[in-house]
């Protein structure tokens, strides 16, 4: 891998958030259902198991949430690079992260304690290590032959001068998050009892509390009430994918007519189509001329072809 490709991403996030409205278009609903059951397959049964009470199948609740996390994670990686790149995409795709569960597994499992063991040091560089691995199942979606190791290597070069920009574009989905959640909030304040007699310091009346709070949580009411957070995430999701792009070199904005269909963006010099995987990293000077009948503007052109595509 020529880490050489990957690019300093100096688009505003505002640019990135509308690219990813503009891939979003007619698909809201699409992803919404996926993220929703996504949040299904890694929450119901680890919650009734839970309920149960017995210690065995806690500790088999954990257990499926750890094994299954990685395949989820890969599945919704390769669901939302095709969302981005105008490719048709669905449920279907959650079997793309099972299909590949050993490295998912192996990969959440390395990202998981590696970020743990960061975090032991302070708060902060295990923020600075999560941004920096953040891109390791987009690459595993995009190449599933890599190992584990290599897209955790490849993530960290990727992301090499690029966390700022990265942490940035998260914090601009904040008051997204927060209007989102006003709902989730407000029916889980008002099913909660009245806890203002319970004790924190009795092991008895703390076990209730959190029994309570799980109960609550897993009210139909809640769950309905969490819908617009999943919409955000869905916004959120595939900015990260256009970021990824950007980094990656398989984007330019410009004069690049980005987001024709399948992936594919128009050549600003011959009109014809090209792969994602084929657009120069360059961005053509706004400058240029769109004509070139002088023959010193012509020598100009070929010249700029030429380092531009290697010609």
């Amino acid at each position: 891998m020529d880490y050489r490709q990957y690019n300093i991403v100096t688009e505003p996030c505002r640019t990135m958030r509308a690219l990813a409205r503009q891939a979003l278009k007619g698909r809201w609903l699409e992803s919404f259902i996926f993220l929703i059951v996504i949040a299904a397959i890694t929450s119901v049964p680890p919650m009734i198991l839970n309920r149960t009470g017995s210690q065995l199948l806690g500790f088999i609740a954990s257990v499926y949430s750890m094994l299954i996390a990685g395949p989820l994670a890969l599945g919704s990686a390769w669901y939302f690079l095709k969302l981005f790149r105008q490719r048709a995409g669905g449920l279907d795709d959650l079997k793309y992260g099972f299909a590949y569960a050993q490295k998912a597994i192996v990969l959440y499992i390395i990202m998981i304690v590696k970020i743990f063991l960061w975090c032991l040091l302070l708060i902060v560089p295990g923020i600075i290590a999560a941004i920096r691995y953040s891109m390791a199942f987009y690459i595993l979606a995009d190449d599933p032959n890599k190992n584990p190791a290599q897209c955790i290597a490849e993530s960290c070069e990727l992301m090499r001068g690029n966390k700022w920009k990265y942490f940035l574009l998260g914090l601009s989905f904040i008051g997204w998050f927060i209007l989102a959640s006003i709902p989730e909030g407000s029916v889980r304040t008002a099913l909660m009892p009245d806890m203002t007699n319970v004790s924190m310091s009795s092991a008895m009346d703390l076990q209730e509390y959190f029994n309570t709070a799980l109960r609550v949580a897993s009210s139909p009411l809640v769950l309905l009430a969490s819908i617009p957070t999943y919409i955000v995430q869905a916004y959120q999701n595939t900015a990260y994918v256009c970021f990824y792009d950007l980094a990656n070199g398989n984007l330019s904005i410009g004069n690049y007519d980005y987001a024709a269909a399948n992936g594919r963006v128009e050549d600003p010099f011959t009109g014809e189509d090209v792969k994602f995987t084929d657009v120069p990293t360059e961005v053509v000077h706004e400058d240029l001329p769109e004509t070139f009948d002088d023959p010193e503007l012509k020598a100009a052109e070929d010249k700029y072809n030429d380092n531009i595509y290697g010609e």
